[in-house]
């Protein structure tokens, strides 16, 4: 753990501002989450519609996760600079203005609109997990995976919903005149507006002042957070396992909205009452990576960040398992997606938690930033393969390979992460 914050504890002025953040900053996310779930889950359906090929539907999670990785350092310099809220509220508009795109794009049948808007969306996301080191800000020492996971919990509410708007959007959108497919991103692009408002009129005073988290004249950099995380023992699996995660999550979650639609109706356009079916599904997958965070946090402040890790890679493998053994029932595939989302959870928080804790605070939000950047590659890199491993080795080769990510983090958290 780091120590340099042994000290003094906070004041109760202290305490208050930091419990009215976390209030602001857990309502932002309730408002952004509408945009998260739509954005991975049905922009796979738009993007093999639009792109004309079933191995297109992971390129939308590309581009989600590609917008966030190039915006979190961008991101982690402006709250730096400027402090958090600044940050945080352009961040949210730039996702709304990608939400507004998705619909463009299917409106007018622009496969290269629709991904330079999911890019768009990807910066809303990556101002979803800055929101979640940013309620770190302030935290008392031992509080932060606590902390950190009531701001992600937040993003329950809105996240579950928006897969389940499948349904309604499409309603909507059909009495708009708009494509059926991208109703959810209407309600997508009103939430994310409304976080951004939320937090530049409710982030008062900042949590984060201006120059804080780094030497006087620099700003963050690869090269500064690589050294930062290379001196903390174990940060660097805590960032393996965010990514890892990750990758393996956006994976199967966005290909599983293809399998499904093959499981009910071939390959063709899915009816709305399938929508809505595929909706619920996500939703509780959705559910898994959201609803239970605050207990997930107390495991990790609880149980150490090496046990933490350890289930977080049980629960992936789990997950997998039951996928490649009953790939065409249903039910048993939506339990296996509640059990990947708590896998996402677990590896997620505690990840972020281990940077957070043992990071020393000069250096904190660079390495926070490289954390946030790897947590989008690893999305880059399962869009870009999953739709090949879907085509090629199919629903159940998908999952195995889940599997075998799962098998290789653990043996790494064993090897290199303290029992401390």
């Amino acid at each position: 753990m780091s120590t340099e914050e042994a000290a003094a504890p906070p004041s109760p002025q202290q305490v208050r501002e930091h419990r009215r953040h976390l209030v602001v900053l857990a309502s932002a996310q309730v408002l952004s989450g509408l945009g998260n779930g739509a954005g991975l889950a049905l922009g796979a359906l738009l993007a093999a519609k639009l792109g004309g090929s079933e191995s297109l539907g992971g390129t939308v999670a590309v581009a989600i996760s590609l917008g966030g990785m190039l915006a979190a350092l961008p991101l982690a310099r402006a709250a730096m600079a400027a402090g958090r809220r600044p940050a945080l509220g352009t961040g949210y508009l730039i996702g709304a203005a990608g939400a507004i795109g998705m619909i463009a794009a299917a409106a007018l049948g622009s496969y290269p609109l629709l991904l330079l808007s999911a890019a768009g969306l990807g910066v809303g996301s990556a101002t979803n997990l800055q929101s979640r080191f940013a309620a770190t800000d302030g935290s008392a020492p031992g509080r932060r995976a606590r902390d950190l996971s009531l701001v992600v919990w937040a993003l329950t509410i809105g996240a579950v919903l928006g897969p389940s708007l499948a349904g309604p959007g499409a309603g909507l959108a059909a009495t708009l005149g708009l494509p059926t497919d991208a109703g959810a991103f209407l309600f997508s692009a009103v939430g994310l507006t409304f976080a951004s408002l939320m937090i530049w009129v409710g982030l008062r005073p900042d949590p984060l002042a201006p120059g804080v988290g780094a030497a006087p004249g620099r700003k963050p950099s690869l090269k500064q957070g690589l050294a930062a995380l290379r001196g903390a023992p174990g940060a660097g699996v805590g960032v393996a396992a965010v990514a890892a995660g990750h990758a393996c999550m956006v994976a199967v979650m966005s290909m599983t909205t293809i399998h499904l639609q093959h499981v009910y109706h071939g390959t063709g356009d899915p009816s709305p009452d399938v929508l809505a079916l595929i909706g619920l599904t996500l939703s509780g997958h959705i559910g898994g990576m959201y609803a239970l965070s605050p207990l997930v946090g107390w495991c990790v402040d609880r149980w150490g960040h090496r046990p933490a890790l350890l289930a977080a890679q049980a629960l992936f493998a789990a997950s997998a398992i039951v996928c490649i053994l009953a790939p065409q029932n249903h039910p048993l595939v939506s339990v296996a997606l509640f059990v990947l989302g708590l896998a996402w959870s677990f590896s997620s928080i505690t990840g972020s938690a281990v940077v957070s804790d043992r990071v020393p605070s000069e250096h904190r939000v660079a390495a926070q930033g490289l954390t946030d950047s790897a947590m989008s590659a690893g999305g880059v890199l399962a869009g870009l393969g999953s739709g090949a491993l879907l085509q090629f080795l199919g629903y159940q080769g998908l999952n195995a390979a889940s599997l075998a990510v799962a098998v290789v983090m653990t043996a790494l958290i064993l090897a290199r992460m303290p029992r401390c």
